[in-house]
C-alpha cells in the first residue's frame, strides 16, 4: 500500500510538472508566434509607406490618415512609370504617382484583421489584430511633417486558455 501511494504521489507530481511545461512551451510558442506576425505586418507597410509622400505640394494628395479616434486605416499613392520610359519621373523632372490606385491599410475589428485595398482588391495582412493605429504629426506632435508612426497589436489565445498579445510600432520617414 505504501509503494503504491508513494508511486500514484510521484506519478501526479509528474503530470502535473509535464502540464506546466506543456504549458510554458504553448505560451511562449503562441507569444513568439504573435510578435513575428505583428512585425512582419508592420515590416510590409512600413516598406510600402517609405516610397509614399507627405510633403507633396502636387498631384497626388500626401498620404492621408483620418483624426483621432478613427486614425485606424492610411491611403497613399505610389510611385509608378505612367508615360512607360522606365522611370518613375517625367520629362518635367516631377515624380509620377499612381493616382488612380491609391493604397488604403484599414483595420477591420469585427474580422480583428488588418487589410490592404488597392483597386478594388483586398489582401488580409494581419489577423488576430486587436487594435491598429497610424499617426503622423495632426495625432501625434512629436512626429515630424514626413513621419507616419504605424502600430499594430495581435493576441492570440493559447490552447490551455492564455492570453498572449505583442504590439508592433515602427516610425517611418516618407519621401519627400
Amino acid at each position: 500500500m505504501v509503494a503504491g501511494s508513494i508511486l500514484l504521489s510521484m506519478s501526479l507530481i509528474a503530470m502535473l510538472w509535464l502540464t506546466g511545461v506543456s504549458d510554458m512551451w504553448w505560451t511562449t510558442t503562441t507569444q513568439d508566434e504573435v510578435r513575428t506576425r505583428g512585425q512582419q505586418a508592420v515590416n510590409r507597410i512600413v516598406s510600402e509607406l517609405r516610397s509614399a509622400t507627405r510633403t507633396t505640394q502636387t498631384v497626388p494628395p500626401n498620404a492621408t490618415i483620418p483624426a483621432l479616434p478613427a486614425n485606424t486605416s492610411i491611403t497613399f499613392y505610389l510611385p509608378a512609370d505612367l508615360d512607360l520610359n522606365g522611370l518613375i519621373i517625367d520629362a518635367a523632372g516631377n515624380t509620377e504617382w499612381d493616382v488612380a490606385a491609391p493604397i488604403q491599410y484599414v483595420f477591420v475589428p469585427a474580422q480583428r484583421q488588418l487589410v490592404r485595398i488597392q483597386g478594388g482588391q483586398q489582401t488580409v495582412i494581419a489577423n488576430d489584430v486587436t487594435a491598429a493605429a497610424f499617426d503622423d504629426r495632426n495625432t501625434l506632435a512629436t512626429l515630424s511633417n514626413n513621419e507616419v508612426r504605424v502600430s499594430l497589436s495581435v493576441q492570440r489565445t493559447t490552447p490551455q486558455r492564455r492570453t498572449v498579445s505583442a504590439t508592433s510600432v515602427e516610425i517611418v520617414k516618407l519621401r519627400n
